[in-house]
């Protein structure tokens, strides 16, 4: 048997004792200093590992090195390390075993990988997964079960609590993540979309859990690595495996916030110091990366469903303006419903950052006339663009809360506002601010109930993670969890405003989706948690009304990139939840279509759809050509009666988007989207418009070449200015093809 000296021991844990005190370091930051990587060497983890030497030592003692005779003396190791009376140098030993049998697994895995038998080798990681996972399972509820089904997996968090030091096992973390990166290779070569997604979330999760055990409950945006390479190598990877996988698939959205964090930590460790990361540069072309928009024109007729599991057939139309009458004027943060095919649409913020003057409309959707309703009595006025108070419909009547225990309630029969008085929990404190007004939170409906969750009630400046539920049968408000003071949580939903909540019926489930913690504006008040830019959650959570508790979820198949104030509803017809646009402050966008110069805007405006299927929990990106622009705080609500769903307003940055106004460009239009589901309402001849002439976005597509962009040349010939043109030898190579088409006589 390999004898286990103590000087070997002595080396190992004085190399642990190092990466210890690094992470004790790392802790100590505060909010509002970033962390001096390069005062903070990393180090090189296998020089750390014991399991390593005594590999090698074995290896050395079998001269045919058989596997046989390899797994013998491995036996005898495991054998001694029974006998050892010492508890500590027992568990010890058996630790280095189970890690020198998982790296034999992984190595006979490699053998197959090269040779491209994928499935034999995902075979081989699998059990040296498992080699690592059924040590540390704790107790019988820690199923092996991989890929992970749930979010935060027992068995991950075991191994922090059976490691040294205050961070957990590091050596198993980095072999977990190994081992998952090499599956979702496998996975990839396969051409396997959803294996290869779940497995590039299987790593991702393992860095959430390894987070967990070394930092509990910190603040999402508070980083806490490992001073390893190895760390940093895998972190890297996985987000360059998400950038090109989700590129393939044509999420560019989601592609490039992983391509961000790729280059992000990249840059973050120095790594053109350490020969395992410098290579890795090779991977990441800054420009390829931060030029595309979401969706991208120039890519939106070359992105193919080819995969029907994470992608779907969809079309948006544009409904005709109103022929005669007034109509309200653009906005966004509104609140929008439908109800006995009528289109409301109440209040909102317009050009000014302030609240719209015609507060409250309704359009019938069957002769397209808008009609103007009266206002809500004593609505206290709020500016700015996350002035959001949605409302929630039940049994003909339209339910406004504002943060109190008044409601403004509308009564769409009548058409006449009333005040409802509500109660609560007695000898429980009202959780809101009194003397102010709620805005930011977002509302859903299930089962007679109003719930509530999230915002900005004046509190916490990062928000508020309240979580209430009004009973619309007793007019009594229950408190179910959270509150506006900030105390991190890692197994519930923090601090947030203008995420997304919706509810699902038939698993009796609400789900919260991303949001923002308004760390600017903590900064202001120089309160906890501050920040040069908002931080967007990357997060999706759901709450079951019968056991009524918070569970994060897997986002699985192709998803929105993390994002806030995007357009959401869930659509009965369909038994899905729909996700458009919106927006995010900390993205990278290059913008090289504007005349010689390159210009960067450090956020991003959405135009990309989505929906998700709460049964399978799998979410598809939905493939459209036209589109209703690059926008933020739109809203997307379906009509009960007909499931047909209708989008109304938003906002964009002039920037972002051209415009005439250089503050703010908001929307009036409406909008159906249609998804080739069952009750989406498809109609496959949506598909054979001339996309030349579609609106793309914000732009048009050229004739010629199929491009596009904002510099244009517009055909002022018999077409009446249909066509355009990207530049003046775009208009020379394709002119004669469009006289003879369109007759025209000059451009």
């Amino acid at each position: 048997m390999v004898k286990i000296t103590e000087e070997l021991w002595a080396e190992k844990r004085a190399r642990t004792t190092f990466i210890t005190d690094m992470v004790e370091e790392q802790m100590g930051e505060n909010d509002y200093e970033p962390t001096d990587w390069l005062t903070i060497p990393l180090q090189d983890g296998s020089r750390a590992r014991a399991d390593a030497i005594v590999l090698a030592e074995i290896r050395a003692q079998t001269p045919r090195q058989s596997p046989e005779d390899i797994w013998a003396l491995i036996d005898d190791l495991e054998a001694g390390a029974d006998r050892e009376n010492r508890l500590e140098k027992r568990e010890q030993l058996k630790r280095t075993v189970v890690l020198i049998r998982a790296t034999i697994r992984k190595e006979e895995g490699n053998v197959f990988f090269r040779a491209g038998d994928y499935q034999a080798a995902m075979s081989k990681y699998l059990e040296a997964m498992n080699f690592i996972l059924g040590r540390v399972a704790i107790d019988s509820s820690s199923r092996l079960v991989l890929p992970s089904p749930c979010y935060f997996s027992k068995p991950y968090l075991d191994i922090g609590k059976s490691g040294e030091g205050p961070f957990g096992s590091w050596l198993e973390y980095m072999d977990l993540l190994a081992l998952a990166g090499n599956i979702s290779q496998c996975c990839n070569k396969q051409k396997q979309h959803v294996r290869t997604i779940d497995w590039i979330q299987e790593a991702l999760q393992l860095f959430i859990c390894q987070r967990q055990m070394t930092g509990k409950d910190l603040p999402s945006w508070k980083d806490c690595h490992l001073p390893l390479v190895e760390y940093w190598l895998f972190r890297i990877k996985t987000q360059l495996r998400a950038y090109n996988e989700f590129l393939a698939l044509g999420n560019t959205a989601l592609a490039v916030h992983f391509g961000q964090g790729a280059w992000v930590d990249y840059h973050q460790p120095d790594s053109k110091n350490y020969a395992k990361l410098a290579p890795l540069e090779r991977e990441m072309d800054y420009i390829k990366m931060f030029s595309l928009r979401h969706p991208d024109p120039n890519l939106i007729d070359k992105t193919k469903l080819t995969c029907p599991e994470v992608q779907v057939q969809g079309t948006w139309e544009k409904l005709p303006s109103p022929a005669q009458g007034p109509r309200p004027t653009g906005r966004c943060a509104h609140s929008s419903w439908i109800w006995r095919s009528r289109l409301y649409v109440c209040l909102g913020v317009g050009e000014t950052q302030f609240e719209v003057d015609d507060v409250f409309w309704c359009l019938d959707l069957q002769t397209n006339v808008w009609k103007q309703l009266p206002k809500p009595p004593r609505t206290p006025r709020v500016g700015g663009l996350s002035s959001v108070r949605p409302m929630q419909i039940w049994r003909d009547k339209a339910y406004l809360f504002l943060g109190t225990q008044l409601l403004h309630v509308f009564d769409l029969v009548t058409e006449r506002w009333s005040i409802l008085r509500t109660t609560f929990q007695e000898g429980k404190m009202w959780p809101y601010a009194l003397d102010k007004s709620l805005t930011s939170f977002t509302t859903a409906i299930l089962e007679n109930k109003i719930y509530v969750f999230g915002g900005d009630d004046d509190g916490d400046p990062l928000g508020q993670n309240i979580f209430m539920t009004l009973d619309l049968l007793t007019n009594k408000w229950e408190h179910l969890s959270g509150s506006s003071k900030n105390i991190p949580q890692s197994f519930e939903p923090n601090l947030r405003s203008l995420h997304c909540m919706w509810a699902a019926p038939k698993q009796r489930k609400l789900y919260v989706l991303y949001g923002s913690a308004n760390r600017t504006h903590a900064r202001l008040r120089h309160a906890a948690g501050a920040g040069e830019c908002d931080y967007t959650y990357d997060d999706f959570w759901s709450w079951h009304v019968d056991n009524k508790k918070w569970e994060r979820e897997r986002l699985r198949g192709s998803y929105p990139s993390p994002r806030v104030e995007a357009a959401f509803t869930f659509s009965d017809a369909t038994g899905r939840a729909v996700v458009y646009g919106g927006y995010h402050g900390n993205m990278t966008t290059l913008e090289l279509n504007i005349g010689d110069r390159k210009t960067s805007f450090n956020f991003a405006f959405y135009g990309d759809t989505f929906v998700y299927d709460p049964e399978t929990n799998m979410w598809q990106h939905v493939l459209v050509r036209g589109f209703p622009s690059y926008r933020a705080m739109s809203k997307i609500v379906c009509d009960p009666d007909t499931g047909k769903m209708y989008l109304f307003g938003g906002y964009t940055n002039p920037d972002f988007v051209p415009a005439k106004n250089m503050s703010l460009r908001v929307y009036n239009d409406v909008w159906t989207l249609k998804v080739d589901l069952p009750g989406g309402h498809w109609n496959p001849e949506d598909l054979t418009r001339d996309v030349r002439a579609e609106r793309m976005g914000p732009w048009m597509r050229c004739f010629t070449c199929g491009n596009c962009g904002i510099n244009w040349q517009k055909c002022a010939g018999a077409c009446g200015g249909k066509y355009y043109f990207c530049s003046k030898d775009c208009q020379r190579g394709g002119w004669k093809e469009h006289k003879e088409k369109h007759g025209c006589r000059k451009v």
